[in-house]
């Protein structure tokens, strides 16, 4: 027959529709209930503030949404171009007089139909649920609606894509969620293994690429932010991510469109092959092979190699090697369907395996020099201290501490090969070795971060050098501006700020330890006169760094253990509701001698031993 030009089938719109009214059934009935319905049911359970809707409905439409789009944009796609991936229905399909943009487009109209409609009786509904609870909702109900629609039009732009691609069904949804997640996944395996090679290179916290897996940045990195009103007693609640949200939306555009001329030009006879753009097979090829030798490689260096301080070059390239084997030959079998790939595909291989040791090499020896970039003390804003030395981390934006923050970073590249021999030897079985772990984040003037993380290895021959490593480092993370940083809020303090206290010391009567609670008058007051002063006076905070250094002759067999909550409450008509809490800090300070927290423990009739009399015992 012959093809029509429209751009549009009217039947196909309308069968689309009705034969999956079903699938955005449920989705309707789902955000029925959980956005106008719980409005309502919390409504009605108490006082629902305007903070307290704003909360709710904003939070469930980032985080609950950006789930409900992804898989209801996947089960969309897999449903309006599940005939594709037959060759009997592609025949069928192929011989009626629709063209294939056509196809596309109805199907982009039927996929948009099913989420907007859907979205904007949700908001309606939303809007009303709110107005009933005599809140003013049109705004949250907008902000909801637009949330749940630009999330489901990326998704549904990559679900296409994937589409688009694929000549299977079951490779639509293993392609969507690597695309999806294998940003994230790879930005793990791509730390761990260049932490091996690289000195300093933290092996986690980096999530350089969590931007371009958007299914784990909106559930996990963006969030609603809740700001105080006036004197704190009520809320509201907002979200800022939406130039995020927009440049997804371009994007879905963007992969509908790259969708469409990938369909145009698909061969049809393709359907049931794992990739049904032939020239996207070498590329995907080489993706697949990648990841393979990344992940693969990662797991089973640490499962077989792991060990202590982690598998070591020679076994982490040799694992490489082998997930890139796997990857690179399992690609080539399902391409191909056949098994008869051993003979003339080695020379991929012995590329990618050339390329892997290149950039392997180009790690150890530091060809981009990360390793040696120590910035100067211009640069730098401030400095996040944190470590296993360190009770809390603190944040350094005094000029003479980051000059020797610096110093120290600089030493311990100078010894970076002793350190590298001790972190060998270590653990020593007659324990003749310690380690404390150090992380440096510099935040520059420019914006830009710098973060480097290390293992600061000592012996007790190290430690008796008054200009050792370990003993600049302890001088560093014992000093008063740092231990003072480490232990107290960056929020002011009141008694309603201390949400628990204890004094937990040894009972020399009993020989047990024994645990009392503080009233939140008494924890305040021993914080205030007793805690701080001492902070300042470098009594507190004095533990030994390393196990070579022995402090039981001044320190206590006790602490006091203090939780502050800062907190928002909403209140109204003198009912008052703590509805969340938006920083905490804990404190565990261990009592030292002559210090006016041991003398005030004392003074309330706590009983308190040196640890070194404990030991004599």
């Amino acid at each position: 027959m012959r093809s029509r030009t429209s751009l549009f089938s009217a039947a196909v719109y309308r069968k689309n529709l009705i034969r999956f009214a079903p699938l955005w059934g449920v989705y309707l009935l789902l955000w029925l209930l959980m956005l106008p319905m719980a409005i309502v049911t919390q409504a009605d359970a108490g006082r629902f503030l305007l903070g307290d809707l704003q909360y709710l409905v904003l939070t469930k439409a980032l985080r609950i949404g950006a789930l409900c789009a992804m898989l209801y944009a996947a089960a969309a796609a897999m449903v309006f171009f599940g005939w594709t991936f037959s060759a009997r229905s592609v025949n069928t399909f192929a011989a009626l007089p629709i063209r294939r943009e056509a196809w596309c487009l109805t199907n982009l109209l039927s996929a948009l139909t099913v989420s907007l409609a859907p979205n904007a009786v949700v908001a309606a509904a939303t809007w009303a649920a709110a107005g009933a609870a005599g809140l003013p909702g049109l705004e949250v109900a907008l902000q909801a609606f637009g949330l749940l629609s630009l999330e489901f039009l990326f998704f549904y732009g990559l679900a296409a894509l994937c589409a688009a691609i694929v000549g299977q069904l079951a490779a639509l949804p293993a392609l969507y969620l690597l695309l999806n997640y294998g940003a994230v996944v790879l930005n793990d395996v791509i730390v761990t293994v260049l932490s091996t090679f690289v000195y300093g290179m933290r092996d986690s916290g980096y999530m350089a690429l969590s931007r371009l897996s958007p299914a784990y940045y909106l559930m996990q990195r963006l969030d609603v932010v809740v700001r105080s009103e006036g004197d704190g007693a009520a809320y509201s609640c907002a979200f800022h991510g939406w130039p995020y949200l927009a440049a997804l939306g371009l994007v879905g555009l963007a992969l509908l469109a790259l969708s469409v001329l990938l369909f145009r030009g698909r061969r049809m006879e393709t359907a049931g092959d794992v990739i049904a753009v032939r020239p996207l097979r070498r590329v995907l090829k080489y993706v697949f092979t990648t990841a393979c030798s990344l992940v693969l490689g990662v797991l089973a260096a640490q499962s077989f190699f792991g060990g202590y301080n982690g598998p070591g070059l020679a076994a982490v390239v040799v694992c490489l090697l082998l997930g890139g084997f796997l990857g690179y030959f399992a690609a080539e079998i399902l391409l191909k369907k056949t098994f008869r790939v051993f003979r003339r595909e080695w020379i991929g291989f012995g590329v990618f395996t050339a390329c892997l040791l290149a950039a392997v090499a180009l790690m150890e020896f530091d060809a981009f020099g990360f390793e040696r970039r120590v910035p100067e003390a211009a640069e730098v804003e401030s400095i996040t201290l944190d470590g296993s030395a360190l009770w809390d981390s603190v944040v350094i934006t005094d000029e003479a501490h980051i000059a020797d923050c610096i110093t120290l970073h600089r030493t311990i590249l100078d010894q970076k090969a002793d350190q590298e021999r001790l972190g060998r030897a270590y653990p020593s079985s007659d324990g003749a070795i310690d380690f404390t772990r150090l992380e440096l984040i510099y935040q520059l003037r420019d914006g830009r971060t710098l973060a480097r993380e290390y293992q600061i290895y000592c012996t007790e021959a190290l430690w008796r050098e008054e200009e050792s490593l370990p003993r600049q480092y302890a001088e560093i993370v014992r000093d008063p501006y740092i231990v003072y940083l480490e232990y107290t809020p960056t929020f002011d303090v009141t008694a309603a700020s201390v949400s628990y206290a204890s004094v937990n010391f040894y009972e020399d009567g009993t020989g047990g330890y024994r645990t009392e609670e503080l009233s939140g008058e008494e924890a305040f007051s021993l914080y205030e006169t007793c805690i701080l002063p001492d902070l300042r006076d470098g009594l507190l905070g004095r533990s030994a760094v390393f196990t070579f250094e022995d402090t039981s002759a001044y320190e206590y067999q006790a602490d006091v253990y203090l939780v502050f909550d800062h907190t928002v409450d909403s209140t109204a008509g003198g009912s008052t509701r703590v509805v969340l809490t938006v920083a905490s800090k804990t404190a565990d300070i261990v009592p030292t001698v002559d210090s006016r927290t041991a003398r005030w423990l004392l003074e309330q009739g706590y009983d308190l031993t040196l640890r070194s009399e404990m030991e004599e015992e």
